[in-house]
């Protein structure tokens, strides 16, 4: 019997391809030879259900050895961006001048000195002035000692009422706790004018008469703010044994004295010496006799020893 064209010719189609042992051969419109699957690719075509969601981020879960459904994996992280990206640099500090009047909420308004076109975090410095002084004259003189990179912050105290004139008013300072409420808000505000470029650290305390006399007193208090101080022409009577003790335990590091009077030096040798015993590192810095202030020969007497001041602290 003649088999029929048709069928002889699927016959032939059906046995030239046994050995790939291809399947579906009984099965009209199988589509054969399917070209093998790429490794951690899909083994199944895709129906049109999920092809949308393939096309809307949708993953379908796919059944666990236990019959149970494993939950979709988790979502990739997207690409890095590159290292700018991840660490994006600090626009440089912009200002009018070095230096800016700052708004103190519940004080007197502020001088300070700014590290103009700074592009990372930097450290500041507190610079309380003398009785009968100004903000803006520590300020001037503190960043001629320090230089351009650091914040000084001048905090103003109260006007003095027997000021020279309108024109010209003087300050003072309440008290010491007075004082360390005044610093406390100054530094709050700093922060909030610069936030990406002041740095959160320890503060260099630096004060002169008055500022020297109560800052001894609050860095007794806050020796973890306040752990390394210069103290001009005053500050040398409250460094009792407690103070010096308190002040060591609390963390604080290095204290330099700068004298330009035989008296200050002499007192400032005494206290050196008992918070030497208690731990604390400590200078005293002779100058010329210059008379009772803060600039001129005094202030190059306290720029020569502010590296050993700074010595170890890498943010300076």
């Amino acid at each position: 019997m003649t088999l029929p064209a048709a069928l002889l010719s699927r016959s032939l189609a059906c046995l030239s391809l046994l050995v790939a042992a291809t399947p579906g051969c009984d099965r009209p419109g199988r589509a054969a030879g399917t070209a093998p699957t790429p490794p951690g690719a899909s083994s199944s075509a895709p129906s049109p259900g999920d092809a949308e969601q393939v096309a809307t981020g949708a993953k379908a879960a796919a059944p666990a050895a236990d019959g149970g459904a494993t939950p979709p994996a988790a979502d990739a992280p997207p690409p890095a961006a590159g290292a700018a990206a991840i660490a994006a640099p600090i626009a440089p500090l912009r200002a009018d001048g070095p230096f800016v009047e700052l708004a103190v909420e519940g004080f007197p308004s502020a001088v300070v000195s700014v590290p103009i076109g700074a592009t990372a975090r930097r450290p500041v410095l507190i610079a309380s002035h003398g009785n009968y002084d100004r903000p803006e004259w520590q300020c001037q003189v503190w960043r001629g000692i320090a230089g351009d990179g650091a914040f000084v912050l001048c905090p103003r105290g109260v006007a003095r009422s027997d000021s020279p004139s309108a024109s010209d008013v003087r300050f003072t300072y309440e008290s010491n706790a007075r004082l360390e409420q005044e610093i406390d808000a100054g530094l709050a505000a700093l922060r909030a004018r610069f936030p990406e470029h002041v740095d959160p650290g320890a503060v260099l305390y630096t004060g002169f008469s008055l500022g020297a006399i109560m800052g001894s007193a609050i860095a007794a208090r806050r020796a973890a703010l306040f752990p390394r101080l210069v103290l001009v022409e005053g500050g040398h009577d409250k460094w009792t044994p407690a103070t010096a003790k308190a002040f060591a335990e609390g963390g604080g590091q290095r204290v330099l004295f700068v004298c330009a009077q035989a008296g200050c030096g002499a007192a400032a040798s005494a206290a050196a010496a008992r918070l030497e015993k208690a731990g604390v590192l400590t200078r005293v810095v002779r100058g010329k006799e210059a008379g009772h202030r803060y600039d001129g020969p005094v202030a190059e007497e306290t720029q020569r020893a502010l590296g050993w001041v700074l010595e170890g602290d890498s943010r300076w």
